[in-house]
C-alpha cells in the first residue's frame, strides 16, 4: 500500500506494430499490480495483439524499496514460433547498474504462461532517478518483420550510507556480541561482585573489538583506494570530458558509457571465440597511390557528367551544414530517342558563402568514385558547374538516406523509425560495406574515410558506400584539426595513418573496425572522452574502446582484430567478410 501514491503507470509503445503481436499476450498478473500499485487485477499490455492503450499512456515510478518486477507472457502458436530479443538501458549507470533478466536476451516466447523476472539493481552510491527503459523486439517469420515494445520505468535509486556497515563491521560486531554471550554462558551464574567485574571486562573487549575492526576496514578502504587511483592514472591523463558530439540528439538518446580495453594484444579476442585465425597468411599491406585529380583533369571529368541546371530540381533540404547542403530533389534526363524521364535524386551542394578551397574540394572529392558501378558503391549521376549557380553534384536517391542519421533514427524510436535493427540486420549491413570497399582496392583506390557517415542506406537495408565530399561541414564534429590545417577523422584513423599519414588497406580495415563499432551502438561517437591532440598516444600504449552493450563476444573479436598495432597482423577484408557471413548464417539459426 505504500505504493498507492504512486498513479497507475506502465510502458509507452513506440514504434509500429506489425502481425507479430496478434499471437502475444503480455501482462501483470494480479499479485504483481497488487503488490506494485495495491490493485489486485491483472494489467494486460497486449492481449491477443491488442493494445490497452489506457496501460501504454503512463510511466511508472518504481519505489526504492521494489527492487525487481515481474511480467507474464505467452506466444498462442506454436507454428512458426515466435522470437524475441531484448536489451537494457539507463540514464544513469553510476545509480543503477543495468537490469538483469532472469531469461536470456534472446529466445524463443513461450507457448504456456510463463512468468519472467527484471531485477534493477541500484547501486547505493547515489540518491537519482533513473530512467530505465527494455526493449522487447518480437518477430516471427524473418529479421525485418519486426514488432518493438519499449518499457519505461523511473526507478529510485538511494544512497546507502550503511554499506560499509552491511557488508563489514555490521557482521564482525554481531559475530563478536555472539560470541562474548557464549563465553558469558559458559562461565556460568557468578557473584554480583564478580559478575560486574566481568562486565566491564567484557565490555572493554567488545570496544577494543570494534576499534580494530573499524581500523581494519579504515586500511583495507585506503588500499583498494591507492590502488585504483595507480590503475587509472595513465588513463585519467588522457581522459578528459567533451561535448557530446550532436547536442540535438545527446538530449534525446540515453547515451551509453564508453569504457577502454588495454589488451595485450587486440587479437587475442578471437582466441576464445572460434573464429579463423587472422594472422595465418597475411602478406605485408601493399601501399595504393590513387593520383590525385589536377585542375585540368578535374575540368574534363565535369565536363563528362554536365547537366543543365534548368533539368534540376530541388526540394526538400535533408541535412545542412555550415556550407554543405545535401537536397531530395529530381533530374529530367533524355534518352536517345528523345523521350524525357524524370528520376529523384540527392543533390549535393553549396552555398554562396562557400570559399574557392572549400568548393574545389567539394568538387574534387566527388570525383573520386566517378564512373565506378557496384551495388555497394552510390554512383556519381552528373554535375552542374556553370557558373549560374553554385556547383552541384548527384547521386541515386535512397529512402534512408544517411546511414549515421539513420542509425540514430532508430534508437530514438520517437521518431517512428522504419526498422527497429538487431544483430543479424547489422551484420547483413556491414557485409555490404566490405564488399563495397574490396570493390575499390580492386580498382587501386583506398577509401581514407570509411565511417557511417559516409554511407547510404535504401529500402531494404540495402547499403552502398560513398566518397566524403561535404563530410567535414556536415558532420563536424567528427573531424578535427590538430595544428596543421587539415581536418580528419581522427577518432576512425588508425596508428600509421594517424601518425605518419600511411595509408593502406590496412588503414581501411581499421577504419571499418571502428564503423562496425558505430553500426552496433546505433551512431555514437567512438572515443567520445578522449582529446583528438592525445589520440595517438593513446592508440599507441593499446588502449581501444570496449565492447558495446548487446554486441556478441564473436562480432566484438572481429573488430578487435581490425585493431592491430601492426598492419601486417590484421585480417585481410576477404577474410573478414567470410567470417562475419557465416556468423550471419549462424544468427539465423537463432532468429
Amino acid at each position: 500500500m505504500l505504493l498507492s501514491s504512486f498513479l497507475l503507470g506502465t510502458l509507452s509503445f513506440l514504434g509500429y506494430i506489425c502481425a507479430s503481436t496478434s499471437y502475444l499476450n503480455l501482462y501483470m498478473d494480479a499479485n504483481e499490480t497488487r503488490r506494485l500499485l495495491g490493485i489486485r487485477s491483472e494489467l494486460y499490455y497486449v492481449r491477443e495483439g491488442i493494445i490497452n492503450n489506457y496501460a501504454l499512456s503512463f510511466n511508472m515510478p518504481i519505489n526504492a524499496n521494489i527492487e525487481e518486477i515481474f511480467f507474464t507472457w505467452q506466444s498462442l502458436r506454436d507454428n512458426p514460433q515466435m522470437f524475441y530479443t531484448m536489451n537494457f538501458s539507463v540514464s544513469n549507470p553510476r545509480a543503477m547498474r543495468t537490469p538483469e533478466p532472469d531469461i536470456s536476451l534472446s529466445g524463443v516466447v513461450p507457448n504456456q504462461p510463463s512468468v519472467f523476472k527484471v531485477s534493477l539493481p541500484c547501486s547505493g552510491l547515489m540518491s537519482a532517478e533513473v530512467d530505465v527503459r527494455m526493449q522487447m523486439n518480437i518477430n516471427i517469420f524473418s529479421a525485418s518483420n519486426l514488432t518493438v515494445l519499449n518499457f519505461k520505468r523511473q526507478k529510485v535509486c538511494l544512497k546507502d550510507s550503511s554499506l560499509w556497515m552491511r557488508g563489514g563491521a555490521g557482521k564482525n560486531i554481531t559475530l563478536l556480541q555472539k560470541g562474548l554471550q557464549t563465553q558469558a554462558d559458559a562461565v556460568g551464574p557468578q557473584t554480583p561482585t564478580s559478575s560486574a567485574g566481568s562486565l566491564t571486562t567484557s565490555t572493554h573487549i567488545f570496544y577494543i573489538a570494534v576499534g580494530c575492526t573499524c581500523a581494519l576496514i579504515l586500511l583495507t578502504a585506503m588500499a583498494v583506494a591507492v590502488y585504483y587511483l595507480n590503475s587509472q592514472r595513465n588513463l585519467d591523463r588522457y581522459s578528459r570530458r567533451m561535448n557530446y558530439y550532436d547536442s540535438s540528439s545527446s538530449q534525446a538518446l540515453t547515451a551509453q558509457s564508453q569504457t577502454f580495453l588495454r589488451p595485450d594484444t587486440p587479437n587475442n579476442a578471437s582466441a576464445t571465440t572460434g573464429l579463423p585465425n587472422f594472422r595465418r597468411g597475411i602478406s605485408p599491406a601493399t601501399e595504393l597511390k590513387p593520383t590525385d585529380l589536377k585542375p585540368t583533369d578535374m575540368k574534363t571529368a565535369l565536363k563528362e557528367i554536365t547537366i543543365e541546371r534548368k533539368c534540376v530540381t530541388l526540394g526538400e533540404l535533408m541535412i545542412e551544414g555550415t556550407f554543405g547542403r545535401i537536397y531530395h530533389g529530381t533530374v529530367l534526363w533524355e534518352d536517345e530517342d528523345k523521350e524525357s524521364r524524370e528520376q529523384e535524386v540527392m543533390v549535393k551542394t553549396v552555398t554562396d558563402q562557400a570559399r574557392p578551397d572549400q568548393v574545389s574540394l567539394f568538387l574534387t572529392e566527388s570525383m573520386a568514385l566517378k564512373g565506378l558501378a557496384h551495388p555497394n558503391i552510390c554512383p556519381l549521376l552528373g554535375a552542374c558547374s556553370d557558373d549560374e549557380g553554385p556547383p552541384m553534384v548527384f547521386y541515386p536517391y535512397t529512402h534512408e538516406g544517411n546511414m549515421k542519421k539513420f542509425l540514430l533514427k532508430c534508437r530514438m524510436s520517437e521518431c517512428g523509425s522504419r526498422y527497429t535493427l538487431n544483430t543479424q540486420q547489422l551484420v547483413y549491413m556491414a557485409i555490404q560495406v566490405i564488399r563495397g570497399v574490396q570493390f575499390l582496392h580492386r580498382k587501386k583506390i583506398i577509401h581514407r574515410d570509411i565511417a557511417t557517415r559516409n554511407c547510404v542506406v535504401d529500402q531494404g537495408l540495402q547499403v552502398q558506400l560513398m566518397d566524403n565530399s561535404l563530410s567535414r561541414d556536415l558532420f563536424s564534429s567528427d573531424y578535427n584539426c590538430l595544428g596543421d590545417n587539415e581536418n580528419r577523422p581522427v577518432k576512425w584513423m588508425a596508428v600509421e595513418a594517424l601518425v605518419n599519414k600511411c595509408f593502406s588497406p590496412a588503414s581501411d580495415v581499421w577504419a571499418f573496425g571502428v564503423t562496425l563499432w558505430e553500426m552496433m551502438t546505433l551512431g555514437q561517437q567512438p572515443y567520445a572522452d578522449i582529446d583528438p591532440f592525445e589520440m595517438a598516444a593513446y592508440l599507441q600504449e593499446g588502449y581501444r574502446i570496449a565492447q558495446p552493450h548487446n554486441c556478441p563476444d564473436e562480432l566484438f573479436a572481429v573488430m578487435a582484430c581490425c585493431w592491430a598495432m601492426s598492419a601486417d597482423e590484421r585480417p585481410k577484408f576477404a577474410q573478414l567478410l567470410v567470417c562475419l557471413q557465416d556468423f550471419y548464417t549462424a544468427l539465423g539459426r537463432f532468429i
